[in-house]
């Protein structure tokens, strides 16, 4: 009990942390003022701000989950599989980046040193993307809003997909199996209803910023 209590706090908090700094963002009056088009999706109502800051806290923690669980799953196929799966799937937001040319970053860095800054942040914020789900760094300079969308569906699709073709049968025990699957459908239903919540109390506006 003690494990699961620990885990429990662990997401939360990283939800808290996660939720706290992109609704800090939106809320500050002077970038509301100077970028109007992508700040602003909060709205000034108290209640709704209460329940989609509490929708942002549960999106976060239910990301890190289904991310979590997809990489031990991978793990229990192969040992090298989660880091082949992790780095496979920066190597494509990279490029990704680099094929809509926005691979530099907007620091005002240029040259051989601009590329090692610019690199090292992509890889950063991706990783903090990948596992916290700040909605902040949907911001164009950083992951963008379709790819932000996406990195939040792909990990469950991916996670359905080697549940549901029974492709770790053998490889984990029947309890534990049983638990994943239990599990991964779960989150998948809450993470539908969370986005769902999510979309339909902030501001219609910038909906199309995601």
């Amino acid at each position: 009990i003690a494990a699961y209590l620990s885990l429990a706090v662990s997401l939360f908090t990283t939800g808290f942390i996660s939720a706290s700094l992109s609704y800090d963002f939106d809320t500050d009056p002077k970038r509301r003022a100077f970028n109007p088009d992508f700040y602003g999706y909060v709205p000034d109502d108290g209640r709704k701000r209460a329940f989609l800051f509490f929708t942002m806290i549960l999106l976060s923690a239910t990301q890190i989950l289904i991310k979590t669980i997809l990489v031990v799953v991978l793990g229990s196929l192969a040992g090298r599989l989660p880091l082949v799966y992790l780095l496979g799937d920066m190597a494509l937001y990279l490029l990704y980046k680099v094929a809509r040319r926005d691979f530099m970053y907007w620091m005002p860095v240029y040259g051989a040193f601009g590329l090692v800054v610019s690199g090292a942040m992509r890889v950063v914020i991706k990783v903090v993307v990948d596992f916290a789900a700040i909605v902040q760094f949907r911001h164009p300079y950083e992951v963008g809003g379709l790819y932000f969308s996406l990195n939040m569906i792909l990990p469950l699709l991916g996670l359905t997909f080697l549940l549901g073709m029974d492709l770790v049968a053998g490889k984990l025990s029947e309890g534990t199996l049983v638990l994943l699957t239990n599990l991964a459908k779960f989150l998948g239903i809450s993470l539908i209803i969370l986005l769902g919540a999510f979309l339909s109390l902030m501001i219609k506006e910038y909906r199309h910023t995601f």
